[in-house]
């Protein structure tokens, strides 16, 4: 049995502290089309890495629909990153609807 005597060298941890942090980041593309000759399309893609104490998203979606009623939307959501920048683009012709949005998102050391 071992039996110590003196902890006073020991921390004293009486509240809940955060110790690990989160980050999220979703895009969502949706593409509709009506009519005889109909084409949608819509794609996601989100690549995070890890530099040092940065963490970095860089991401993209893109929705195209054609027809005579067509609908083409991107939808980005996020929390927990220190800065974001959103880039979209957008253009809407008789038949049909584009979008695409670019993110890049930075999560920084606190």
């Amino acid at each position: 049995m071992l039996d110590i005597k003196d902890l006073s060298y020991l921390e004293n941890i009486s509240a809940t502290e955060l110790i690990v942090g989160g980050a999220v980041l979703a895009i969502t593309p949706v593409a509709f089309a009506e009519g005889d000759d109909t084409y949608t399309s819509a794609n996601t893609n989100i690549n995070i890495k890890n530099k040092g104490k940065v963490t970095k998203a860089k991401g993209t979606g893109t929705a195209l629909a054609i027809g005579t009623k067509s609908l083409a939307d991107v939808y980005v959501s996020y929390e927990g990153w220190d800065k974001v920048k959103v880039k979209t683009r957008s253009k809407t012709g008789k038949n049909s609807d584009y979008e695409t949005v670019k993110v890049i998102a930075l999560d920084l050391p606190n």
